[in-house]
């Protein structure tokens, strides 16, 4: 069922359904292991030198933080793996659940 969904959403390689910002500070710790942030957008994320057992579709807890010029963006969320390349070692994944608050948040940044 997942692996559908992600097909549906997500289907084709490499396609960007809105910016991302990349040149950014901060880390993601997936499972308790930090990992250097490549890019990020209102949706999602990739890490780079990323090795390990993930697969597209797999859930995972996720503490995001990143170092702006106005401050830190710190949230705990969850999110669907939804690109695992082992030659790049990149990671990507999509957020699905985050309060409402880190959303607004998120949101505005994007929108500024």
């Amino acid at each position: 069922m997942i692996k559908n969904l992600l097909d549906k959403l997500f289907g084709k390689k490499e396609i960007r359904r809105e910016g991302r910002e990349f040149g950014v500070t901060g880390e993601i710790a997936i499972n308790g292991t930090h990992y250097k942030i490549d890019n990020w957008s209102s949706s999602g994320f990739a890490v780079s030198d990323y090795e390990g057992p993930l697969i597209r579709g797999d859930h995972v807890d996720v503490e995001f933080q990143l170092q702006l010029e106005e401050g830190v963006i710190e949230f705990d969320c969850k999110s669907i793996i939804v690109r695992v390349d082992e030659t790049r070692r990149i990671l990507a994944g999509v957020f699905v659940e985050m309060d409402l608050d880190t959303r607004v948040i998120i949101a505005n940044y994007f929108d500024s």
